[in-house]
């Protein structure tokens, strides 16, 4: 079996985390993960965990009862790496007190407006993590640690790091994936019920309601806004179309939308925040552009062309598509034009 190593960014909130950091970071070590993270936090230190967090494979937040160190824009070191970690779709597992107003005095924050904005950044990170774990001793954390993180692997498998002698079983490895994905391409396509058929076709001046966040900035300052969205369907195949005239991977659905709702978000982020000057980090909901995905798949606009050289999907215009995309259908929807060169 080949022998792997992963790394895992470690968010916390300061220096009162640091026996549970010690007995998480000890217990990683033993499983066999690298453990990172920054115990000292300055504007200068940020672009160096952004670093971190782009090379990690998975990223570990760790939550006791402080909201912890504040950037200048007065969000949270801790928090900006999650928001960080979410935009770069790292898998990401939360250990939290169970209750941290149970916790000694001195563990937590004094100032009201830190302890209400740590109550919200917990309540998020309830609402939004798909894996989250409580504790409240360092035997309950180390015990969650062993049990939850092997399934972390199986839930969220990763590339990992192997060691240099190791690689000729690692291109084994690939070469016996390869023979799986072209069986498992195969056998798809030879199913009679495709489940991504029970979708009904949709109509070009239908609307497609989804939901995505983004940053506004107001007065120097910048809060994350969960934005309801509306776009017909003829505006998606002008806001997409164009970057799969050629087959294109498939992460570009999601880089294509998300320049375009910063690029026009503004004056979403006005309608909760008039005096916003400008937005930044949009992210479309993941659901939502897997539905718009595949129903462009559904109404034969876009069709799936293979793998690149790095095992990609690629995905590209449908003759359909494209037809539509230069016919006058959607000349009164051409909102946007992603850029090319990106």
């Amino acid at each position: 079996m080949l022998d792997k190593r992963y790394q895992v960014f470690i968010s916390m909130s300061g220096s009162e985390m640091q026996p549970e950091r010690i007995i998480l970071a000890q217990t990683l070590v033993g499983m066999g993960f690298f453990s990172w993270g920054l115990e000292q936090r300055t504007p200068l230190s940020t672009a160096f965990a952004r670093r971190q967090i782009d090379d990690c494979d998975y990223v570990v937040i760790l939550l006791g009862s402080q909201y912890g160190e504040q950037s200048v824009s007065g969000v949270g070191y801790m928090h900006l790496e999650y928001i960080y970690a979410v935009t770069k779709q790292k898998p990401i597992i939360v250990f939290m007190h169970e209750d941290p107003l149970s916790r000694d005095l001195s563990l937590q924050d004094q100032k009201p407006e830190l302890r209400e904005k740590f109550l919200e950044f917990r309540k998020l990170l309830q609402q939004e993590a798909d894996q989250i774990f409580t504790y409240r001793s360092m035997r309950d954390l180390e015990m969650a640690v062993r049990f939850n993180m092997p399934q972390m692997l199986e839930r969220y498998p990763v590339s990992g790091w192997v060691r240099p002698q190791n690689t000729q079983l690692l291109h084994d490895e690939i070469d016996q994936l390869k023979v799986k994905i072209e069986q498992l391409e195969t056998e798809v396509g030879k199913r009679e019920v495709d489940p991504f058929l029970t979708l009904p076709k949709v109509s070009m001046h239908e609307v497609f309601a989804f939901e995505y966040r983004m940053h506004a900035y107001q007065d120097g300052n910048f809060k994350e806004l969960k934005i309801q969205k509306k776009l017909t369907w003829a505006q998606l195949l002008s806001i997409l179309g164009t970057m799969f005239l050629h087959p294109t991977p498939e992460e570009y659905f999601s880089k294509c939308m998300n320049e375009y709702l910063n690029d026009n978000g503004l004056a979403d982020a006005r309608l909760e925040m008039p005096r916003a000057h400008a937005v930044a980090r949009s992210q479309i909901n993941i659901r939502a552009l897997h539905s718009i995905k595949m129903q462009m798949r559904q109404n034969d606009w876009i069709i799936q062309s293979g793998r690149d050289d790095r095992q990609r999907m690629l995905w590209h215009l449908t003759p359909k598509g494209q037809k539509l995309l230069e016919s006058n259908l959607l000349d009164n929807n051409r909102v946007f034009q992603f850029n090319s060169s990106y």
